[in-house]
């Protein structure tokens, strides 16, 4: 009789928030291994333990060590998963708790946002095969001379992935509050549309831009790697979206397309380091000053400024304290502003739609939306606003894209026989 094969599930911080949540996802757990299935189950801190953790950093220290800040945030993934652990044991299911560095997880050395290099699981396997749930304390692995690392916002993601992929899994499930993916966060669009299925490339453009139900890296690495995302809510409800996995070879592979535009995504974390006129090309100082953190985007020139950064503040523990710094050193060529964010229409090859370009800065023109700066990419069109106007940008992008009255296939039908003509 062939064993049934291995399930690998990820549980965000909302839905391991409580003890109830915890013994409510025990129960799912041990039904799914009761069925003849070995199980990996990695999960995240609960519900806001890692802010509330950062708060007290914010209380000891003003330029805290980011070797000690992974120390202490990794603990919040270890919580939840020693947790879940025993509210398997008391249901009688046989479990085990493991830290990423258990889990044979390596990274490079970049604290607080490290990537994986490389997944050796044999620990995880030999648990599975003595009849063990095997619960994963994700977002951190050991880099190359020993250290624990994290892996950034959302590395819980990244962890199931990296897992999955080494444990020859072809679909990986990601379990959060939401139904899905959505054509925006319902929580800022009432009328934003489930997604039954997305080609990752468009769901890594959401996710970078600031959609997240997913971290872009695991997107990344699903791609890479050929794993599938399952993406639902975590008590099993609703009909939740699938990340689209292609085989070795076929990743850039045509795929028939229902409607240029997946989605609008949007984000309220920037901070832009902008060369001021006349100064010189960007310093290579500056660079490994920030290269710790999460660089959003970057450009080499325009007619305002010789050179720009775009970080994500959610990296930066002490942003008045990093940004007094840099002002000291790089003063005299560096303008610093903070209170942006971002709002990106996404779509498969959208960058080189003119048409959507165009339509998408009319939208923004008659909300009154100012646009401090934009960039395209393959995937998106992204306009840099205040972070208060990243709602209302959010809302009329997909009003316009997504309302009732707007047909997408009718429009992609008329644009791709204007620019083929």
């Amino acid at each position: 009789m062939t064993r049934p094969g291995i399930v690998v599930q990820k549980y965000g911080g909302t839905s391991v928030e409580t003890p109830e949540d915890l013994r409510r996802i025990a129960r799912r757990v041990a039904a799914i291994h009761g069925r003849g299935h070995p199980v990996v189950v990695v999960v995240s801190a609960m519900g806001d333990a890692t802010d509330r953790l950062m708060e007290k950093v914010r209380q000891v220290a003003k330029d805290p060590s980011r070797r000690e800040l992974d120390l202490l945030l990794a603990t919040g993934e270890l919580a939840s998963a020693a947790l879940l652990a025993m509210a398997l044991e008391a249901l009688g299911v046989a479990a085990v708790a493991l830290s990423g560095p258990q889990c044979g997880i390596f990274t490079n050395s970049v604290h607080g946002n490290a990537r994986i290099l490389a997944v050796r699981p044999q620990r995880i396997q030999a648990e599975l095969n003595a009849g063990r749930v095997v619960v994963v304390a994700g977002f951190q692995g050991e880099s190359p001379d020993g250290e624990l690392t994290t892996l950034g916002r959302g590395g819980s993601d990244t962890t199931a992935v990296a897992l999955a992929a080494a444990l020859g899994i072809e679909i990986c499930e990601i379990n959060t509050d939401v139904d899905g993916v959505f054509t925006a966060d319902p929580r800022w669009v009432a009328e934003a549309r489930p997604l039954e299925e997305i080609d990752p490339r468009e769901m890594q453009a959401l996710a970078w831009n600031g959609a997240r139900v997913l971290k872009a890296e695991a997107v990344e690495f699903a791609r890479e790697n050929g794993v599938g995302l399952e993406v639902r809510r975590s008590d099993g409800g609703g009909r939740g979206t699938r990340v689209r996995s292609f085989p070795q070879g076929m990743e850039n592979a045509w795929i028939p397309r229902r409607s240029a535009i997946s989605g609008v995504a949007g984000r309220k974390d920037l901070v832009r380091l902008e060369g001021r006129a006349g100064a010189p090309a960007l310093p290579a100082e500056l660079i490994r000053e920030v290269a710790p953190y999460d660089l959003v985007f970057g450009r080499s020139s325009s007619l305002h400024s010789p050179w720009a950064l775009y970080l994500n503040i959610e990296e930066i523990p002490h942003l008045d304290t990093f940004t007094a710094d840099l002002e000291g050193r790089f003063g005299s060529c560096l303008e610093i502003t903070a209170g942006l964010g971002a709002v990106s229409l996404v779509g498969f090859g959208i960058g080189s739609r003119p048409r959507a370009l165009w339509d998408a800065l009319r939208v923004m023109e008659d909300a009154a939306l100012v646009t401090l700066d934009s960039w395209t990419g393959q995937e998106s069109l992204t306009f840099v606003v205040t972070e208060a106007d990243v709602s209302l940008g959010i809302e009329k992008l997909h009003d316009a894209f997504f309302g009732e009255e707007t047909s997408p296939v009718e429009s992609s039908e008329v644009e791709e026989a204007v620019l083929g003509s």
